[in-house]
């Protein structure tokens, strides 16, 4: 898997082999970040479900100032800690349930969150539902989600709205901001 641009492109992540994770294929991750080029530099950026790492690295490496990745899995996120030393990124990642780490991070701090949740798994709901209790997009931040085409995620969620969603093959990604003030 390679770094499709900025600083690193073209160096190699080391993704685990099988079925564990599912990265993001280039041409998403390619359009994702042409989508979102004007306020991924200096961004914040929160990769839940992070798998490799591969989003949250890709993010650093064309010019997010942070990054939070989360990933449940100990060896994935071992390798997520590893690939970041060795491109020499610095990020912050937590091997946990992302349910449980919503409340531990910082209201309004991320200018884009990155989810991609196991397809089927009903957790895009949850993600949802916890970006906005615990109001974790910045004023001008974006949700990102990237789930199976045939999924029909919400237009509206509270103070959430849905004002792009773009389909790739079998993928989908629906993008959400908050809801502009009166």
């Amino acid at each position: 898997m390679r770094i499709t641009g900025g600083s690193a492109r073209g160096r190699v992540i080391d993704g685990p082999s099988g079925l564990e994770a599912r990265p993001t294929a280039s041409k998403i991750r390619q359009a994702f970040f042409n989508i979102l080029r004007n306020i991924v530099p200096q961004a914040r950026f929160l990769d839940l479900f992070a798998g490799t790492g591969l989003m949250g690295i890709e993010a650093l490496s064309r010019g997010a100032v942070s990054l939070i990745a989360v990933e449940e899995s100990r060896k994935l996120a071992k390798g997520i800690e590893s690939d970041l030393r060795r491109l020499g990124f610095e990020g912050e990642v937590i091997c946990a349930d992302v349910r449980k780490v919503f409340p531990l991070l910082a209201a309004g701090e991320f200018e884009i969150i990155y989810a991609d949740p196991p397809y089927k798994s009903r957790l895009t709901l949850a993600v949802l539902q916890s970006v906005q209790k615990h109001n974790l997009l910045a004023p001008d931040g974006v949700l990102a989600v990237e789930h199976s085409r045939a999924d029909v995620l919400p237009e509206e969620h509270e103070e959430l709205i849905s004002f792009d969603r773009r389909e790739y093959g079998q993928t989908a990604v629906t993008f959400y901001r908050r809801r502009p003030a009166d």
